[in-house]
């Protein structure tokens, strides 16, 4: 990935791609069944909700060290860690990866966030020498996730894979592709970050590489079943990072951010009321429904909902501890049965 040039509207070649598009998001190819199964395999998803952010300035790593909850200024160039953006009250209101690389930051925010987080950085920005620019239009994210994920991305762009922790920016046309490991599916997979003018380019011949094209519902579906969260569906106010699974986000060593003293209370403390789980539903709820109860007392919260071709209508949700796993639930008058993450077939 270079400089950035011009900001490119992809959406008109993700639809002659058979994409449909629904509030900014590629939702599906056409093929829902096979799509959550190409995930499984090899699928690649066009993330049109992450934000791209880039940092400059001298006081780069330090401003952005005390933003967010994970490390920064320990990161080294070519490392990667996921954070979150906090309130006062340590909600997680939304989730990132930053990337350190040589002479700036590079900071994609996820699921739509990116304006929140571009507004409170530059509301903190005092006397600190760094500068925030938002990339959207001029930077894309893809994600190939799957078995063999790996296998398409030697084929397709003749690289090596970066570890965990790890990014690589690899040649590809007049720039070059960010590419990083990122675990959107049981199988896990890698993300892409590239030049949106470079985007249909790079989207075929990761296609022509064994990558079948899937929207977001079957991202949605390979996520949930896998028991991943999202600072989207299972963060957002009154949502602690470890009632949502989004702890890893979170260091505990580091100090002088929003919401800090609420984590260093929880890493005192070693528990909280509620925990991450997966629900089993009979039907699809109302849109709107948000509260799960036990027998018509609220012992939790829904967060992402999907439908898979083997579970039926699923979905995670942060949950009070004392619950335990087979307990019929309710969500909307819905019935509901909690299950352990990640979803296994053998229990269905």
């Amino acid at each position: 990935m270079k400089d950035v040039g011009e900001t490119v509207d992809l959406t008109p070649t993700l639809t002659q791609a058979g994409a449909h598009l629904a509030g900014g998001r590629v939702r599906h190819f056409g093929a829902p069944v096979a799509e959550v199964r190409a995930l499984e395999r090899a699928g690649v998803v066009p993330l049109l909700g992450v934000t791209p952010l880039r940092l400059t300035g001298g006081d780069r790593l330090v401003f952005l060290h005390g933003q967010v909850s994970n490390e920064v200024k320990r990161l080294r160039a070519g490392e990667t860690n996921a954070a979150l953006m906090l309130n006062v009250k340590g909600h997680a209101l939304a989730l990132m990866r930053a990337f350190r690389r040589e002479d700036d930051l590079f900071v994609a925010v996820e699921g739509g966030a990116g304006e929140a987080v571009r507004t409170q950085f530059q509301a903190h920005i005092i006397f600190d020498q760094v500068a925030i620019e938002d990339l959207t239009g001029a930077l894309s994210t893809l994600t190939v996730q799957g078995e063999e994920a790996g296998g398409v991305l030697k084929r397709g762009l003749k690289t090596e894979l970066p570890a965990e922790g790890q990014f690589f920016q690899v040649p590809f046309r007049n720039a070059k592709v960010l590419v990083s490991k990122a675990a959107r599916s049981l199988q896990g997979g890698f993300d892409l970050h590239v030049l949106t003018g470079d985007a249909p380019a790079l989207f075929e011949v990761l296609r022509r590489a064994g990558a079948t094209p899937a929207g977001e519902n079957a991202l949605c579906a390979a996520q949930v079943t896998a028991g991943l969260p999202s600072a989207e569906g299972e963060g957002g106010e009154g949502v602690l990072p470890q009632e949502a699974g989004l702890e890893f986000a979170v260091s505990y060593r580091k100090g002088c951010y929003l919401g800090q003293e609420i984590m260093a209370r929880v890493d005192a403390r070693g528990n909280v009321r509620r925990r991450l789980v997966g629900l089993r539903l009979d039907a699809r709820p109302e849109v709107d429904a948000r509260d799960v109860f036990l027998n018509g007392k609220k012992v939790g919260r829904l967060g992402t909902l999907a439908e898979h071709p083997d579970f039926g209508v699923i979905a995670l949700g942060s949950v009070r501890s004392e619950v335990e796993p087979g307990a019929r639930l309710e969500v909307g008058g819905i019935t509901t049965t909690l299950s352990a993450l990640p979803f296994n077939k053998g229990l269905i």
